[in-house]
């Protein structure tokens, strides 16, 4: 048979089928992008949003840390109570331990606060205000989103 010019195919090397090209991608690859991208969008629009909204947080946090007199941390107060409550409810609230009442304050802070309002030496120990400060930021922190 192999006198005749037949040769005998070469079996350690087999010949390999051409190698599968990655592109054109299938269909399905183009959705799944598509799919993950909005996905993606979406969810950096609402950490934007919920940044944005959070912004009062930061500005209050900001400025709590410079306060240092009574007539100073119960401004801030009435503003952060402005953001959650209606204008008119939190107008009513005519006494400083009425505004108080609605921080969650030890009640010497609430008592040395009372004491030092609206008075010619207003300015607070730096210890009290430290104290006053974490329980502020603890009340932030707390708060739910508006």
């Amino acid at each position: 048979m192999l006198d005749k010019g037949f040769t005998v195919p070469d079996l350690a090397l087999p010949p390999l089928p051409q190698p599968v090209s990655w592109l054109p991608l299938p269909d399905g690859w183009y959705w799944l992008a598509a799919g993950l991208a909005l996905v993606a969008g979406v969810w950096g629009l609402l950490r934007v949003g919920r940044w944005r909204r959070n912004r009062w947080r930061r500005e209050a946090s900001a400025l709590a840390r410079n306060l240092h007199n009574a007539d100073e941390w119960l401004v801030v107060v009435r503003r952060i109570l402005l953001v959650h409550h209606p204008r008119a409810e939190v107008s009513r609230l005519q006494g400083v331990e009425e505004v108080l009442a609605q921080v969650p304050l030890d009640a010497d802070l609430v008592t040395a606060l009372a004491e030092k309002y609206c008075q010619p030496d207003n300015r607070l120990p730096e210890p009290v205000n430290a104290r006053i400060r974490g329980q502020i930021a603890q009340w932030l922190e707390e708060i739910p989103d508006v």
